[in-house]
């Protein structure tokens, strides 16, 4: 901190008065006819100046502001002066002899003053802090001399004050409390500010969801709320590692959306062959390529070595693929890295028994025919037994259940004999909210359970005798709790099926005795599900089979069409597709609500929910023959008519679809969007919306006809995007009316799959994935001109692709999307299964979802990257000394909302004074020197970025007087604060200080499962000893999310050049295999030379079993 002029103390002026009294009591009678005067000086100094010395013959001859008096040569001072006054003294004595300034020649500290005692010598003396009068953005501060000064403490931001301070808005002060530290009350969760300045809201933990949410309380200043996924957190909180963190209160870093055109995708990941060729490029078994089902993604490895396979990790995108035209055969599972190092790499690829691993040859010798899953069936993927490893489910070629572990070798194959369709779709859920999870494909759910080897089987099936689901391909069928009995229901076209409760103790159809007799005991028994309603019972018109969707569609009246005045009422609908008609059915009961003759060619995809235009309202989609439909279940009004017209790419609108005037002008409110009931106000962009907005746009699927679709709000402007591939085009449209956003050349032979939206590679952005194929030669325009001498099919791709926006402006998603029949709260983001599934349609703590094969929503949170600091050291020197080679430490913060992914790059530019010049920092090739970031950097997290420097690499060959680093140098992030990703410091030697590192042995297991131990050696590299110095052991890497399990207290000294050898013991969790990182001072406690040294990880893994 910078020091204070002070303002000159009491005791001084009261010095100058006595002596200026004593003067003017003096005989004239020896003057000597000279004038003198004294004259002291400006209060900005310590001490004052004599100048002059003057006979007066006056006899007011003393005039001090500031001071209480009687008259003019008499002073009281007893009262203090002003506190704000600042204004010099003057004395002046008549007829004196010569006066000699008792404090002349003194070097008096900034911290104190001069001092004259009764005998008229002058000392120095301390400042005590009730001398000293500090402005408003000053503190007085005692020295290490034991004197006080005034110390400017001004600043506008947290920054600009020391980390146990915060800033008020004008003024540095003392940390209220520990920032960032929580604790519980009951069931609240209580939080000092993260800069410490005062404690925040309380956070009622829990929410309507099923899962029981309670304050839990480690003792370590970490209290959370407890959690399966974000629905269970306070609002503003999200759920990582099973306890909620964030905020708790409305995001502070926010963006306005950016219009589509400017944030349109580009390809992130292309998998497989490039047309004409069949064989996949630097892929395992290549000539499997062609793929037509909807990918799923998930974490299938632990990619921070904390042992657990979480939201932490990487996720994997997993597909099948197949050879030729042998589409529903021959099915080889393959999955990718979605991101990390090795991003659109292979992981692992499992024909039949025939396995390839990450690093395994890729010439690895197989057959096609020895694939043995149905290619263009769906997959799902979860954690079927609750150990914390996801598992994969396909559908053999011959209709069995395959069931697939994390690495994609096979751990059970079961003969279903029949799965009610072509190309069936398996989903996993919870039916019994006990044990292990259920599969669920068409009207049959298989249940699981451990064989005698502990390994996964399926153990029962039970099956339903109504619809299976089907609608011409499938089955796909949905599962939620609609009837509102706290019990899942699955549902099969227009049929619902209830899961049976067994008998008391059973948990396999084997264990039945035979003396059952209650219904659902005896359904048990027998293999059968309950049959919940059947709405063609109810009414012939209902269609038997379709494709599903669960959500909110109506209002309390059902029999009206939705609107302000008729709002959603929190109760489920089931929406079918099939034979080309829209049908929605009551959920609790099955009574036909809506019967909607589309007249779009037959068929349909399975539906898709979520808010197409803005309007607060859900709307329904789905592809047809020759046309996509988005399906306003809202009246159309004169303002805003229906649009019965096709619209066609590249030709005119047509005039048979009238305008919907409201749409698109500019609003505060509902009211200023026309006549209630007709339009209303999208406030995330400040413009009306009509309530109907249907439209159908021109599409090509002569085949199947039943093709799916997703939608996602990309750009959070509150209306979704619409994305759908059909014979020929990958496109995105615009949700509110139909409008192209993109389109770009994708042939497909159109099964039942669609696109999915997930963030595949942890960097808090979207991507769209969906397989491709080249084999069908369905699309019509495949040998078309491009208009740039080629041919549409040149671009096509047989296998798969990931597309993103380059810029990261498309708003964050989930990390997974595991099934065909996917809707949020089916599936937990680190993979594990609900044992209690949260009602998708319903709100969370102001969450409201209401999607179906939609991700949810999130609108303006953004990330804000921060460079909070930079260390210059040498290796090659004494700490606190610098030779031509230098480390740059940087301390990168994001003090956003949402997370930033690997790859945003930190460049370092140097300014040399003389000669003049300001220019990148080079590496030894001559290339600027950057650091990429490795890891995803969550909202709070910091990471330390180390590079490495030598004077030599740029012209001048000496070190820069200061260097600039940059954060999101390429400006590949859209933040909400650009202004502050640079930090300038002069590169000067430091002081002196230690440098502390620490090196591990290799872990001893000998005592597991009770403990392991590690040999930790802490070295000194610096210039001073250290004390009291923190070690933090973890599982996994903490700059990725690792978790703690030890700490302990080193008192040292540490002497420089000295080290210290402990080797403690602590638990590790069982049966996870980690690999153990340590980090010495954790939490920079002691200041040091280099921070970025600290960390270090062991040789070798460790695992602890239970004996």
């Amino acid at each position: 901190m910078v020091v204070a002029p002070m303002k000159r103390p009491l005791f001084l002026l009261a010095s100058v008065l006595s002596c200026a009294l004593w003067l003017s009591s003096c005989d004239d009678s020896t003057s000597s006819g000279q004038t003198d005067s004294i004259t002291v000086g400006d209060a900005d100094t310590i001490g004052f100046d004599l100048t002059t010395l003057t006979d007066i013959t006056t006899p007011d001859a003393i005039d001090v502001d500031d001071t209480t008096q009687s008259d003019a040569t008499q002073v009281d001072v007893t009262h203090p002066p002003d506190a704000t006054d600042t204004t010099d003294v003057a004395v002046e004595v008549s007829d004196s002899p010569d006066v000699v300034d008792a404090c002349l020649g003194l070097n008096c500290t900034a911290e104190q003053h001069c001092a004259v005692a009764a005998n008229g010598t002058g000392s120095c003396v301390n400042n005590t802090c009730a001398d000293l009068s500090c402005a408003a953005t000053q503190r007085c501060e005692l020295q290490s001399s034991g004197g006080a000064l005034c110390v400017d403490v001004s600043c506008a931001e947290d920054l600009d004050c020391p980390l146990d301070e915060f800033c008020d808005g004008q003024a540095c002060q003392s940390d209220l409390c520990q920032g960032g530290v929580t604790w519980c009350v009951g069931f609240d969760l209580h939080t000092c500010a993260t800069n410490g300045s005062g404690e925040g809201p309380a956070l009622p933990c829990g929410s309507p969801s099923p899962f029981p949410s309670t304050c839990q309380d480690p003792g370590n200043g970490q209290a959370y709320c407890d959690c399966e996924d974000d629905w269970d957190c306070p609002a503003y909180q999200s759920c990582n590692q099973g306890a909620c963190g964030g905020a708790g209160a409305a995001p502070t870093c926010l963006l306005p959306p950016e219009p589509f055109s400017n944030v349109l995708p580009t390809n992130e990941i292309k998998w497989g062959a490039d047309y004409p060729s069949v064989s996949a490029t630097n892929a395992p078994f290549p000539s499997s390529t062609q793929s037509v089902i909807a990918p799923i993604v998930a974490n299938l490895d632990d990619d921070n070595g904390d042992g657990l396979i979480n939201e932490l990790d990487f996720p994997e995108i997993i597909f099948l693929t197949f050879c030729g035209s042998a589409y529903t055969t021959n099915g080889v599972l393959r999955a990718i890295h979605g991101g990390g190092p090795n991003k659109g790499k292979d992981f692992f690829a499992s024909a039949g028994t025939t396995y390839w691993h990450e690093g395994d040859p890729l010439n690895m010798a197989y057959t096609c025919n020895e694939a043995i899953i149905d290619a263009t069936a769906s997959i799902a993927v979860g954690d079927l037994d609750y150990d914390g490893i996801p598992e994969i489910v396909a559908i053999r070629e011959t209709d069995g259940i395959l069931v697939y572990d994390n690495t994609g070798e096979l751990i059970e194959n079961f003969n279903a004999a029949t799965l009610g369709g072509a190309n069936p779709s398996p989903s996993i859920a919870n039916f019994d909210h006990q044990g292990f999870a259920e599969i669920a494909v068409g009207r049959d759910v298989f249940t699981l359970d451990y064989d005698t080897n502990q390994v996964l089987e399926i153990v029962d099936r039970l099956s339903g005798n109504r619809a299976v689901g089907s609608n011409g391909q499938g089955p796909s069928s949905c599962v939620g709790d609609i009837v509102g009995d706290d019990r899942l229901e699955l549902v099969a076209g227009s049929s619902v099926y209830g899961f049976p409760k067994p008998p008391a103790g059973v948990t396999r159809r084997a264990d039945c005795t035979g003396s059952e007799t209650l219904p659902e005991e005896l359904d048990f028994c027998a293999g059968r599900l309950v049959l919940v309603w059947d709405a063609r019972t109810l009414n012939t018109a209902a269609t038997r089979e379709g494709f599903c969707a669960i959500a909110d569609l109506l209002g309390a009246d059902q029999t009206a069409a939705p609107s302000p005045a008729n709002p959603l009422d929190g109760v489920p609908e089931v929406a079918t597709i099939t034979g080309g008609r829209l049908q929605v059915f009551n959920g609790q009961d099955g009574t036909l609500l809506r019967d909607i003759n589309l007249n779009a060619g037959g068929g349909g995809g399975a539906p898709n929910v979520d808010d197409f235009d803005g309007d607060g309202f859900p709307e329904v989609g789905s592809a047809f023959a020759s046309s996509y439909i988005m399906m306003d279940l809202q009246a159309a009004s004169a303002a805003c008519p229906a649009w019965p017209t096709v619209i066609t790419d590249g030709l005119p609108f047509p005039v048979t679809n009238p305008a919907r005037t409201p749409n698109g002008v500019d609003c505060v409110n509902d009211a200023d969007c026309g006549a209630p009931g007709e339009a209303v106000c999208n406030s995330q962009v400040g413009v009306c919306t009509c309530l109907h907005n249907g439209w159908r746009r021109a599409t090509e699927d002569d085949s199947s006809r039943v093709t799916g679709s997703t939608l996602f709000d990309f750009n959070g402007d509150g209306a979704a995007e619409v994305i759908y591939n059909d014979e020929c085009w990958f496109r995105l449209y615009n949700g509110l009316d139909g409008e192209v956003l993109f389109k770009e050349p994708s042939e497909s032979r159109t099964r039942i799959e669609y696109p999915i939206v997930a963030d595949v590679d942890n960097d808090g952005n979207a991507e769209i994935v969906f397989t491709t194929s080249t084999e069908s030669t369905f699309c019509s325009q495949r040998t078309a001109s491009d208009g740039n001498g080629a041919q549409w099919r040149d671009h096509y791709n047989a296998g798969l692709e990931a597309w993103g926006d380059a810029g990261d402006f498309w708003v964050s998603a989930r990390r997974i999307w595991n099934q065909h029949s996917y809707h949020v709260t089916n599936i937990n983001e680190d993979g594990s299964v609900p044992m209690f599934e949260a009602h998708s349609w319903l709100p969370y703590n102001g969450r409201l979802y209401n999607t179906f094969r939609s991700q949810p929503r999130t609108s303006g949170i953004a990330p804000d990257l921060v460079v909070t600091d930079l260390q210059v050291s040498s290796p090659n020197a004494a700490c606190g000394q610098l030779s031509d080679q230098v480390e740059l430490v940087a301390r990168i913060e994001n003090h956003g909302d949402v997370r930033v992914g690997p790859g945003v790059v930190v460049h370092f530019e140097g300014t040399w004074l003389s000669p003049a010049l300001v220019e990148w920092l080079n590496d030894a090739s001559g290339t600027p020197l950057e650091f990429a970031l490795q890891t995803s950097l969550e909202p709070g997290q910091a990471l330390l970025v180390t590079v490495s420097y030598d004077a030599a690499n740029n012209a001048p060959g000496t070190l820069p007087d200061s260097v600039k680093v940059v954060v999101d140098a390429n400006n590949q992030e859209r933040e909400c604060n650009e202004l502050n990703n640079e930090l300038v410091v002069p590169v000067v030697a430091g002081s002196p200080e230690p440098d502390l590192k620490a090196s591990l042995g290799a872990p001893n297991d000998s005592a597991c499962p009770l403990s392991i131990s590690i040999e930790t050696t802490i070295t000194n590299d610096g210039a001073t000893e250290a004390t009291d110095i923190a070690v933090r052991y973890y599982a996994g890497d903490p700059d990725q999310g690792g978790t703690v399990l030890h700490e302990e207290t080193i008192p040292g000294p540490i002497p420089a050049a000295g080290s210290v050898t402990v080797t403690p013991s602590f638990p590790i969790p069982i049966g996870l295999t980690i690999d153990l990182y340590v980090v010495v001072d954790p939490d920079g406690a002691i200041s040091e030379c280099n921070d970025g040294n600290n960390k270090a990880v062991a040789p070798s893994e460790v695992r602890c079993d239970v004996n």
